[in-house]
């Protein structure tokens, strides 16, 4: 059984370099980073990958569902503050 709950990775690439995008900067290694972190800590939470939130400017951004926040600026190589939230939304509470 999958779990209820699921954060939504933008990969998306624009097809100009010049335009910035989730998955220039970063976004798939940001889903693939937080597969294994979820794993490590226990989570119970799907990664799935989008492409496009509609948020480019602020991005790399991910969403937290059903009912949960953007994420916006995620950082591939410190994910940190990103597993709180998610430990936070995936158990209910906000410390």
């Amino acid at each position: 059984m999958k779990p209820a709950k699921h954060i939504t990775v933008c990969i998306n690439q624009r097809a100009n370099p010049d335009t910035l995008s989730c998955g220039m900067r970063g976004g798939l290694e940001i889903a693939d980073a937080l597969k294994t972190a979820l794993a490590e800590n226990r989570l119970e939470m799907d990664v799935r990958t989008f492409h496009c939130l509609g948020k480019c400017e602020l991005g790399p951004n991910a969403k937290l569902s059903p009912g949960g926040e953007f994420c916006h600026g995620l950082d591939p190589t410190d994910l940190a503050p990103l597993l709180k939230k998610i430990a936070e939304f995936v158990t209910g509470s906000r410390k």
